[in-house]
């Protein structure tokens, strides 16, 4: 790279944010930018970056993925938002949702979250409550339904 102070800044400024945790493209550009760096510039450092592998948004998005799943236990559409919310792009999120859907049951991750949460499935709070919290955690509503839903009354029909 050429002798330029404004570009070294910037790329001493994003170096200093990927040792920290690593950051998308998307949330580089942003930071860069508020830092004043210039369009030109911020170009230049991301693809200085790809070209020395430092930003892999395909493995990072797989591993917050599987961490969002695994450790906080959410659902898709939660998992979705957030891989969004990073400025990951739609096709990488769905390829990423696919993989992470193969890898665990949607089903068993929605009930560990409630026996965490409530104790267990049954007792304790009630169904209504139960399903706002999935629906918080971004669970299908299929998959709400059939872990929150209560015995039908037959009384209720009389």
């Amino acid at each position: 790279m050429e002798n330029n102070p404004a570009l070294q800044k910037a790329l001493d400024t994003a170096y200093r944010l990927l040792a920290g945790r690593p950051h998308t493209r998307a949330e580089i550009k942003r930071k860069l930018s508020r830092k004043g760096a210039g369009a030109d510039i911020i170009v230049q450092v991301l693809d200085e970056l790809g070209r020395k592998g430092y930003i892999d948004e395909d493995a990072m998005a797989l591993r917050w993925a599987q961490a969002l799943v695994r450790d906080r236990l959410w659902g898709p559409l939660k998992t979705a938002a957030y891989l969004m919310q990073k400025g990951l792009d739609r096709d990488l999120i769905d390829q990423v949702q696919r993989r992470i859907w193969q890898e665990f049951d949607e089903a068993e991750i929605a009930a560990l979250a409630v026996h965490k949460r409530f104790g267990g499935i049954t007792g304790g709070a009630s169904a209504a409550k139960k399903a706002a919290f999935l629906r918080s955690r971004g669970f299908s509503s299929g998959v709400i339904y059939s872990l929150v839903k209560e015995p039908a009354r037959d009384d209720c029909y009389d």
